[in-house]
């Protein structure tokens, strides 16, 4: 009894950060499953989805899963961030550390507190649901070109492709800009964190050979603190994408000629 109490109020907590943060998903705040655009996800999504499905019949997409995937991913995503902006605030600070010797020389030390590898864990964590939820856009919008599309589908690739088509198009080009500058760069640590190295280890032995450095141990304490933020940043995102996305494919209806018969 005492545990379950102790995971409500642990719930309270995070669903108060919720608030303090402004973290929302894409089935919208407290659930409502309504866009900042103030179209229903759910409705507007499948008044989009069914056209493809009655212009390929032979290969139909299961669309309520995909877009009920996307919803529980941007959930998780939020979750995620606000373990990060719990735990923020307790690591341990190498400038508050400070060691000065005998010599008078100071050094910024590396003591990796609870909170700290709590905070690193769920960083790692919010960099795979990212991905993921790119990865299901990509899905999305891929599944609407079936021939152009086979194999192996990646977000990036996807966007890529259709540039040719499709650029000029106010919702694609927003697509295009995000794909080739914001997750370029993203995808870029997501990769080096999964296949190479996670930032919580890079960013030890960072400060490991600058532990003398005050200025280099400042910038790197802010870019490790403001990695909560730029998650938030990429929840926001992630509700702009789907947006975008839907209004995409609304396009590609009416450029395709995707109908269902009234």
């Amino acid at each position: 009894m005492e545990e379950i109490e102790l995971l409500k109020s642990f719930n309270k907590r995070i669903i108060e950060i919720y608030n303090e943060q402004n973290l929302v998903p894409i089935s919208g705040k407290d659930g409502s499953l309504n866009l900042p655009n103030g179209k229903p996800l759910l409705s507007w999504s499948n008044s989009i989805t069914r056209h493809r499905n009655c212009a390929f019949e032979t290969t139909k997409v299961n669309y309520h899963q995909l877009i009920d995937d996307l919803m529980f991913i941007s959930d998780e995503l939020v979750y995620f961030t606000a373990h990060l902006f719990l735990y923020r605030d307790y690591i341990n600070d190498p400038l508050k550390d400070a060691v000065t010797t005998n010599g008078g020389q100071v050094f910024y030390p590396i003591y990796t507190n609870v909170p700290g590898k709590r905070y690193a864990m769920y960083l790692n964590i919010c960099y795979e649901k990212v991905y993921n939820y790119w990865d299901r856009i990509g899905d999305l919008i891929a599944s609407f070109f079936p021939d152009d599309f086979t194999g192996n589908i990646y977000f990036s690739n996807v966007i890529r492709d259709l540039q040719s088509t499709y650029a000029g198009n106010n919702d694609y080009d927003w697509l295009h800009n995000f794909a080739t500058t914001t997750f370029r760069d993203y995808n870029a640590n997501r990769i080096k964190t999964v296949h190479t190295i996670s930032h919580s280890t890079e960013n030890k032995w960072k400060q490991l050979s600058q532990v003398a450095d005050e200025a280099k141990t400042k910038e790197l304490s802010e870019k490790i603190l403001a990695y909560a933020d730029e998650f938030k940043k990429m929840s926001d995102l992630c509700i702009e994408g789907i947006i975008r996305t839907l209004d995409f494919l609304e396009h590609v209806n009416k450029d395709k000629g995707y109908q269902c018969p009234n």
